[in-house]
C-alpha cells in the first residue's frame, strides 16, 4: 500500500464551526483540516438554522443566560464552565462581524434577536431567518481559504488515530473517492484536534448528515479516552415529517415567533403542561410530542395565524422544505415528528478541551465540556463550539511541538489494513442498528426497551463482523449510550425512562465510560438479564 503522507504541526478532523475556528486562531503553527465531503459541505454546523444565543440586549445579561443554562441542565452543568461561554457570547458575534458574517438587524442597527425555548429573553442572534449556519461557515472558509498556514484535505476519511505507548502519532485514513490512486493517506502529528460533531446518524430518524455517526467518539475510545454522559441524547421536538432523510428541521425560532403546536384535532396540547406552552425546554416539548404520538394522534406546528404569509421571509429554509412537499405554512398545517439532534455526552475534555489522552483534543459536539448538563439550552451549541475553538487553539499553542518520527512501515499499517474492509452488505446491518436504536434507545426508555436494543446490537455485530469499519464505530457508540442508559434509573433531562419517571439525588453526577470498562459493564448486565448465551465480544 502506497500512502500519501502529510506532516502537519495540528491535525483537525472536522472542518464544521469548532474545526474551522481552531485552524483560524493556530496561526502561524501549520495546520491540517480533514473533511469528509467538499468544505462545508454536509455538517451540521452549516444546517444550524437559529443562531447564537447571546445575551446583547440591553435587558438581558451574561447572569441570566447563564441562570437560564444552569435550569434546563437540571443539576449537571459545570458552573464554570457555562460561565465562561456565555461571557464570551458578545466578543464571539463581534468576532463573526470582523470577518463578513452578517447578522439580522433592526433599522436602529441593534440585532434582531430571536427567542426559543427555556430561554428568559430574545437573544438568538441569528441570520437570514433561518439561514445562520450558511452565512457564520460562509465566513469562516472564506478566512480559512486564505489563510496560508491551513491546508484542506477534503473527502477524507479518517479510521485511525495512530497511538503507541501513551504517545500520539497522527491519524491514518483514506480518500473516499476510490478512483483517486493511492487513496489512503497518513497525516503525522503529536497534536490531534477532533471536531467531528455528533451522533445523529446512528438513529433512524436525525437532522444531522448520516456521516454524522460517531466517528470521533469511536476514534477516541479505541485509544483509551474517557467518555461522559453517553446516555444524553437530546431529540429536537420538531423534525419536519415529509418522508426525508435526514429529517428537515423545523427551527424552535418558529415557535418562538408564534407557533402553535396541535393535533389532529387542532388542540394545543401543551397548555397546562409547562406555563411556557410551546417554549417549553426541548425535552418536555418532545416528550408530550411523544406521548400524543403514542396515543394515535398526529401533531403539527400551526403558523396559520400568528405567522402566516410572512413565513417564507421570516423562514426561508424552511419553507422551501414546505415548498417541495406542496404544502403553505400559510395556511396549512406542518407535520411534524421529534428526532435525533444532538448530542450532550461525548469526549470528556477539561476547562481547556484536553481529553485524557495526552495530545488529543476535543471541541464541538463532539466534546463533552460541562456546558450542557442533562439538557442542552438552544443555540448555546454553536456559541460553545467558537468558544472552546479559540481556547483549544490557545491551549496547543502553548505546548511544545515534538519531532515527527517515522511511522508509516509500522504495525499501524497493518492493522489498518485489517479494519478497512468494507461491503455493501454492510448498508443492510447500518439501517437494522439506527431503526432499533430509534425504536428501544429514543425519545423514552426502559429496561426493556434497553434490553430489546442490546439484544438487536449483539445479533448486529454477530452476523456483520468485519464488513466495515463505519459499521464498526456506530456499533461501538451504541454500546456506550446503552450502557450509559442502563446505569442511569432515573429521568433527568433529555434522558427520559418510563419505568424511572422521576429525578433521583443519587445521580447528580456524570457516567463515565471507557474502551476499558465497556466490556466489564456489559458483561454484568448480560448476566443480569440472562443473555448469556449470546456471547458479546467488544469491538
Amino acid at each position: 500500500m502506497t500512502e500519501q503522507i502529510y506532516t502537519p504541526d495540528v491535525v483537525i478532523v472536522g472542518g464544521g464551526v469548532a474545526g474551522l475556528t481552531v485552524a483560524l486562531n493556530l496561526a502561524p503553527r501549520k495546520v491540517c483540516v480533514i473533511t469528509k465531503s467538499s468544505l462545508g459541505v454536509n455538517t451540521s454546523s452549516s444546517w444550524s438554522q437559529a443562531g447564537i444565543a447571546a445575551s446583547v440586549d440591553k435587558n438581558d445579561s451574561n447572569e441570566i443566560h447563564l441562570n437560564d443554562t444552569l435550569k434546563t441542565a437540571k443539576g449537571l452543568a459545570n458552573e464554570s464552565v457555562v460561565r465562561k461561554i456565555v461571557s464570551e457570547s458578545a466578543n464571539v458575534i463581534r468576532d463573526l462581524e470582523n470577518i463578513g458574517v452578517q447578522f439580522d438587524k433592526n433599522p436602529d442597527g441593534s440585532f434582531n434577536l430571536g427567542l426559543e425555548g427555556a430561554h428568559s429573553h430574545k437573544r438568538i442572534v441569528g441570520s437570514k431567518g433561518d439561514s445562520s449556519g450558511i452565512e457564520i461557515m460562509r465566513g469562516l472558509i472564506n478566512e480559512v481559504k486564505q489563510s496560508p498556514h491551513i491546508t484542506i484535505l477534503e473527502n477524507v476519511s479518517i479510521d485511525s488515530i495512530m497511538h503507541e505507548d501513551n504517545t500520539i502519532y497522527g491519524v491514518i485514513g483514506r480518500f473516499t473517492d476510490k478512483n483517486i490512486p493511492n487513496n489512503h493517506v497518513v497525516i503525522q502529528s503529536s497534536h490531534i484536534v477532533l471536531a467531528t460533531g455528533g451522533l445523529g446518524g446512528i438513529f433512524a430518524n436525525t437532522t444531522n448528515p448520516r456521516s454524522s455517526y460517531g466517528e470521533g467518539i469511536a476514534l477516541a475510545a479505541q485509544i483509551g479516552a474517557t467518555l461522559t454522559d453517553m446516555e444524553f441524547v437530546q431529540f429536537h421536538p420538531t423534525g419536519l415529517d415529509f418522508g426525508l432523510d435526514p429529517t428537515p428541521l423545523a427551527t424552535e425560532a418558529i415557535r418562538g415567533a408564534g407557533a402553535h403546536l396541535v393535533n389532529q384535532n387542532n388542540e394545543r396540547f401543551m397548555l397546562g403542561v409547562h406555563p411556557e406552552v410551546e417554549l417549553a425546554p426541548r425535552d418536555i416539548i418532545a416528550q408530550n410530542i411523544f406521548q400524543q404520538i403514542d396515543k394515535g394522534n398526529s401533531v403539527f406546528l400551526d403558523c396559520r395565524n400568528n405567522i402566516g404569509e410572512h413565513f417564507e421571509t421570516q423562514f426561508p429554509q424552511v419553507h422551501s422544505y414546505c415548498v417541495k412537499a406542496e404544502l403553505d405554512p400559510s395556511k396549512d398545517l406542518m407535520p411534524i415528528i421529534p428526532v435525533a439532534h444532538y448530542h450532550i455526552g461525548g469526549v470528556k475534555t477539561d476547562l481547556t478541551g484536553r481529553t485524557s489522552v495526552e495530545g488529543l483534543w476535543c471541541c464541538g459536539e463532539v466534546a463533552a465540556t460541562g456546558v450542557h448538563g442533562a439538557n442542552r439550552l438552544a443555540s448555546n451549541s454553536l456559541l460553545e463550539a467558537l468558544v472552546f475553538g479559540k481556547i483549544v487553539a490557545v491551549e496547543i499553542n502553548k505546548q511544545p511541538f515534538k519531532q515527527q518520527v517515522e511511522v508509516v512501515s509500522s504495525s499501524f499499517i497493518k492493522t489498518y489494513k485489517e479494519k478497512t474492509r468494507s461491503k455493501i452488505r454492510a448498508k443492510k446491518f447500518i439501517w437494522q442498528l439506527r431503526s432499533t436504536m430509534m425504536r428501544n434507545l429514543g425519545i423514552v426508555r426502559n429496561q426493556d426497551s434497553i434490553i430489546r436494543g442490546l439484544r438487536d446490537l449483539i445479533r448486529i455485530e454477530r452476523e456483520a463482523r468485519g464488513l466495515s469499519a463505519k459499521l464498526n464505530d456506530m456499533i461501538l457508540v451504541s454500546k456506550f449510550i446503552i450502557v450509559g442508559a442502563l446505569k442511569r434509573t432515573e429521568s433527568r433531562g433529555c434522558h427520559l425512562r418510563f419505568d424511572y419517571p422521576n429525578e433521583d439525588n443519587n445521580f447528580l453526577k456524570h457516567i463515565d465510560q471507557s474502551q476499558e470498562t465497556l466490556q466489564k459493564d456489559l458483561n454484568s448486565f448480560l448476566l443480569e438479564i440472562d443473555l448469556t448465551e449470546e456471547k458479546f465480544v467488544a469491538n
